[in-house]
């Protein structure tokens, strides 16, 4: 289910010539807005009836509204370009400040949002599998009313989706896997443990009802994540032997297809 991209924003100074419009007596309002034939400008019009505290405060709230779009902007662009690094190089291979780097923001910044490296880690998995979380969580909740080869069914199609948008989160479980490190617990914990033994169960539950096939129900579940992630992070080699796109709508429905075929009877 994690590869390279952000850049930084520019700052634009805007030009305001401020003059004062001319009023026609004491206590009346002042004319309306009227162009500026001098450039760049617009004619400021203070209006008597609007009282300056209300104007700072909108001003204020604009500018804080502001900053929390660039904030998420920020964010958004450093979690994009840290799951291109760390699927790509593994954990030890990617460094804060080349994240920063590319996605086009000062390595303060990244501190900034993040506050190290492992929890950026966490932050860039929890980002990727988000969605995909709660497809999972919705199908174990309405599981049990369902049959055993429905709710495989919507598994299978939903995980090789995921795998599909996310190839790099396939890539980062892979290399994780195979080191006893504390994000290997931690993905253990927060998502795999829970994922597995949904799966596995229904896998189960499909063989009493007769619509899965008879096999140990653990290397079922490890025969549809290889066959549903892989393709997707050889795209290359896939693209160049067989001469299709994996990620092809057609393809993706094909590789489905293939996978019910080998867990239904």
């Amino acid at each position: 289910m994690i590869s390279h991209g952000f850049r930084l924003f520019s700052n634009y100074h805007f030009g305001r010539i401020m003059l004062k419009a001319p009023t026609r007596r004491k206590g009346a309002v002042a004319e309306k807005t009227r162009k500026s034939s001098t450039r760049g400008g617009r004619i400021a019009v203070r209006l008597s009836n609007i009282p300056p505290a209300r104007s700072e405060a909108s001003k204020q709230l604009n500018s804080h509204e502001r900053e929390n779009v660039r904030g998420a902007d920020v964010r958004k662009r450093v979690l994009e370009v840290a799951l291109e690094y760390f699927g790509a190089f593994g954990f030890a291979g990617t460094s804060t400040r080349a994240v920063a780097e590319r996605a086009g923001v000062t390595h303060t910044l990244v501190h900034y949002h993040f506050k190290s490296k492992d929890q950026l880690w966490i932050a860039t998995v929890e980002e990727a599998l988000k969605s995909y979380g709660e497809s999972l969580d919705a199908n174990i909740a309405t599981a049990p009313e369902r049959s055993a080869k429905d709710a495989l069914t919507t598994f299978i199609e939903q995980f090789i989706r995921m795998s599909a948008r996310y190839p790099e989160i396939h890539r980062l479980m892979t290399m994780h896997s195979n080191q006893d490190t504390k994000r290997l617990e931690w993905i253990i914990d927060h998502f795999i443990r829970r994922h597995f033994i949904f799966v596995r169960d229904l896998i189960k539950r499909g063989q009493d009802e007769g619509s899965v096939r008879q096999c140990d129900p653990a290397r079922l579940y490890y025969l549809i994540i290889g066959a549903g992630g892989t393709p997707f992070t050889l795209r290359t080699e896939y693209k160049a032997l067989t001469g299709r796109d994996v990620f092809s709508e057609a393809e993706i429905l094909r590789n489905i297809a293939f996978i019910y075929e080998i867990v239904f009877q």
